[in-house]
C-alpha cells in the first residue's frame, strides 16, 4: 500500500458567480426540455429591485447532458436548477411573477449544444441560459450565445479560453490557471520539490491544465519526468500507463480526471504498487461516490478545488457559512438519492445570479443584466469569497482536503 495524500487548499482563483435554493414547482416537457416555475423561502441575497416593476422575459434555459457518459453530472444541474427557480420564486420571483426553467438535454455532445443553442436563442421568452458540463461542449456553444447577445452563465467551465470568448458569458468556476497554479505551488513546497509526474484526461480542459501544472511547477525549480493522457469514461485499463509512471521513477503523481477515472486509477495503482510516489488531484472528485469507489487506497490522496466538500463529515467541522450549510441541507433532504456536490451548488449559484440580476435591472437589457451579474448581487453556495476580475474572470478561494481511513478530511499545510 503507498501512500496517498489529499488536501484542501485555500488561495484565491479567477472567474465566477453564483447562489441559490428552493421547493415546488410545475413543469412543461416538450421532447428534449422542460419548463418549471416554483416556490418556497430563500432567494439571492434579498436585494430589492433596481428597476422595479416587471420583467419582460421570464424563461431561464439550460443545456446539460441528461443523457449519455456525463449524465450524472446533468441529473445534479438539473435537481439544483429547481430548486434555485422555486427558492426564488417563493421569495418573490421577478418583482412578483414566477421565472420558468426550460431544460434541455445536449447529451454531453458539442453538435447537439450548438443546435440547442439556435433554438434557445431563438425563443423569445428567455433572458439567461445556463450550461453545459464541460469545458469542450459549452466553448463550442458560446459563439452562439455571444452573437445572440445570449447572456451564458457556466458552471463548471474552467478552460482558460472561456472567458476570453466573449463579454456575454459568464463563468461560475475559476479558470484553470488558478487551480492548477496553486496546487503547483502546494506541491512544490509541501513534497520538497520532488520530481512530479502528470496523468490527465484527453480532453481540452485536461491538456490545458497539464500544460500549466508543468509550466508552474518547472518555473519554481521542480522537474516534470512525465505526462500522459486517458480516454475518460472510456480508458479501463490503467496499467500501461502506471507501469510507464513507475518507469519515471517520480516522487509526486497528479492523476486530473473525474471522480470515477481518478477512482480506477487509485485501484489499479494499489494493485500494481506505487511505492513512495505522493498522489495528488483536482477538486473534480470532491464526491461521495470517489470514497464509496476507492475506498481507503484513496487514503493520503492530496486534492485542491475551488468548490467545497459537502459531506457531513466535513461540514461538522468545516468554516462554511450557514446559507452554505443550509443550501446542502435542503439540497439533500429533497434529493437524498444524488448527494449535494460542487456541481449541484455551481448550477444553483448560476441560476440564482441570472434571476437576481433580472430582478435587479430587468431582461430588457442583456449587456445591463451582464454587468450586474459580474457584481455577484447574491451570496454563494459553490465556494468562497468569489468576485470577477478584468472582466468575466472569477476569482474564489481554493480548498484542499485529504482522504483519512476512507473519509475526507481537511488537510493543513
Amino acid at each position: 500500500m503507498k501512500k496517498l495524500v489529499a488536501f484542501a487548499l485555500i488561495g484565491t482563483l479567477a472567474v465566477s458567480l453564483l447562489t441559490g435554493c428552493g421547493q415546488s414547482g410545475s413543469e412543461k416537457d416538450s421532447g428534449s426540455s422542460a419548463n418549471e416555475s416554483g416556490s418556497d423561502e430563500n432567494s439571492g441575497d434579498g436585494s430589492e429591485s433596481k428597476s422595479g416593476g416587471s420583467s419582460g422575459k421570464h424563461t431561464i434555459a439550460a443545456s446539460i447532458p441528461l443523457t449519455g457518459n456525463l449524465m450524472q453530472y446533468g441529473i445534479s444541474y438539473q435537481n439544483a436548477l429547481k430548486m434555485a427557480v422555486e427558492d426564488f420564486n417563493a421569495a418573490g420571483g421577478l418583482n412578483g411573477e414566477d421565472v420558468i426553467l426550460e431544460i434541455n438535454d445536449d447529451k454531453g455532445d458539442q453538435k447537439e449544444a450548438i443546435n440547442l443553442a439556435n433554438k434557445i436563442i431563438e425563443e423569445d421568452d428567455v433572458f439567461a441560459v445556463v450550461g453545459s458540463f464541460g469545458s469542450s461542449v459549452s466553448m463550442a456553444a458560446a459563439p452562439v450565445y455571444q452573437k445572440a447577445s445570449m447572456p451564458m452563465i457556466s458552471p463548471n467551465t474552467s478552460h482558460p479560453d472561456f472567458p476570453g470568448m466573449g463579454d456575454m458569458l459568464i463563468p461560475v468556476s475559476p479558470i484553470a490557471d488558478i487551480e492548477r497554479t496553486a496546487t503547483a505551488k502546494m506541491l512544490y513546497d509541501q513534497f520538497d520539490g520532488k520530481d512530479l509526474a502528470i496523468l490527465h484526461q484527453n480532453t481540452d480542459l485536461g491538456v490545458t491544465g497539464a500544460q500549466i501544472l508543468t509550466e508552474v511547477y518547472e518555473e519554481l525549480g521542480g522537474k516534470v519526468v512525465m505526462t500522459d493522457n486517458f480516454v475518460p469514461q472510456q480508458t479501463k485499463d490503467f496499467t500501461p500507463l502506471i507501469s510507464k509512471i513507475k518507469e519515471a521513477k517520480p516522487g509526486i503523481l497528479y492523476i486530473d480526471g473525474e471522480y470515477n477515472d481518478v477512482a480506477n486509477i487509485l485501484i489499479q495503482i494499489d494493485n500494481i504498487g506505487l511505492d513512495g510516489v505522493q498522489i495528488a488531484g483536482p477538486g473534480n472528485v470532491f464526491k461521495q461516490e470517489f470514497l464509496d469507489i476507492a475506498g481507503e487506497k484513496a487514503n493520503g490522496i492530496v486534492l485542491a478545488g475551488t468548490t467545497p466538500v459537502y459531506l457531513d463529515s466535513i461540514m461538522q467541522v468545516a468554516d462554511y457559512t450557514d446559507y452554505l450549510k443550509d443550501f446542502t441541507t435542503r439540497y439533500n433532504e429533497k434529493y437524498p438519492d444524488t448527494p449535494c456536490d460542487g456541481f449541484a451548488a455551481s448550477a444553483y449559484d448560476s441560476a440564482m445570479l441570472a434571476m437576481t440580476a433580472a430582478k435587479n435591472v430587468g431582461t430588457d437589457d442583456p449587456k445591463a443584466l451582464v454587468e450586474e451579474m459580474l457584481t455577484v448581487p447574491i451570496e454563494i453556495t459553490s465556494g468562497k469569497n468569489m468576485s470577477f476580475e478584468n472582466g468575466n474572470n472569477v476569482v474564489k478561494d481554493v480548498f484542499v482536503y485529504t482522504v483519512i481511513d476512507g473519509e475526507f478530511a481537511p488537510y493543513d499545510y
